[in-house]
């Protein structure tokens, strides 16, 4: 099914629709960005309070490249942005929280099934100059980002801001390098040497039953071994891609799964792990070194 993007923009913010069929999502890197949250902490927390819900959808880029966003259901945005204490952030985020609480579900909506909506639509001389001076930060922005998949977000919110202002769009490759950074070929060898750290341990972190040849990863899970284990490897953007781009074992997809662990329905990253794998990964100890805490 082809997924579209609809930026939307809220404020001098842009917020961004993924329509799949007729079901909104909502990108939430984006919207977490612009309410100066950390995204990795919120990111851990939809997975573990919305798990059934968020997904990752595959959007195609600028540049034609496929990329997988993190997505919740619009149903479930207030939700999830009623569980965000305005009184825990930053003092200067305080009041844009408390805006996107109480409008901007509603402005999603009538985006979605309206196409405008008039809420946040009426822009004064303030919102304008916000707008225009979020227009350069965002152009900045991408004139220091490398990484193709970012600057395609980025240049869509330019476009998005450069239209409303009445402003021609600036070409993409015209703005910065953008030669992209690979994820380091280590990044994955030391990924599965941790694993196998695990396993020489005798940890269970394979939330799949054994007799089937597939492995199932719940990434809070085993972030919570890494740090038992003091195994120090973090699951950031780039070890994320670099795991969906994992041939060796191959990775499937990012799905809800039966963990035969906890004995419930979680989301889990799910590759090809044949029985013969065990015996890989044991074999790969002595090869894959583990970075841990000396202190």
């Amino acid at each position: 099914m082809q997924e579209h993007l609809m930026p939307v923009p809220f404020y001098e913010d842009t917020v961004v629709l993924v329509g799949q069929g007729t079901d909104p999502f909502v990108a939430m890197k984006p919207i977490v960005n612009n309410m100066g949250l950390d995204w990795e902490t919120q990111l851990r927390r939809l997975e573990e309070r919305f798990n059934s819900a968020v997904v990752e959808l595959t959007i195609t880029g600028g540049d034609g490249k496929q990329y997988a966003m993190t997505c919740l259901p619009l149903r479930k945005l207030a939700a999830w942005l009623y569980s965000i204490s305005p009184d825990k952030v930053k003092p200067e985020f305080r009041a844009k929280v408390v805006r996107y609480q109480e409008e901007c579900d509603d402005v999603l909506w009538d985006y979605w099934t309206k196409g405008s909506t008039s809420r946040a639509g009426s822009q004064n001389i303030a919102q304008l100059i916000a707008l225009s001076r979020h227009r350069v930060a965002l152009l900045k922005e991408l004139s220091r980002t490398c990484d193709n998949a970012i600057r395609t977000a980025i240049h869509e919110q330019v476009a998005l801001a450069s239209h409303q202002l009445g402003l021609s769009v600036p070409d993409l490759t015209s703005i910065g390098t953008g030669t992209g950074t690979p994820p380091p070929a280590n990044m994955l060898v030391e990924f599965w040497g941790a694993l196998a750290f695990l396993a020489s341990k005798g940890v269970r972190y394979n939330h799949c039953t054994p007799s089937k040849d597939f492995l199932y990863l719940q990434l809070p899970h085993l972030a919570q071994l890494f740090k038992k284990h003091d195994i120090q490897i973090k699951f950031t953007r780039e070890l994320r891609q670099a795991m969906r781009e994992s041939k060796h074992p191959r990775y499937i997809s990012n799905t809800t799964q039966h963990s035969a662990i906890e004995r419930i329905s979680l989301k889990c990253w799910v590759f090809e792990w044949p029985v013969r794998r065990e015996r890989d990964v044991f074999e790969a100890l002595d090869k894959y070194p583990v970075r841990q805490n000396t202190a």
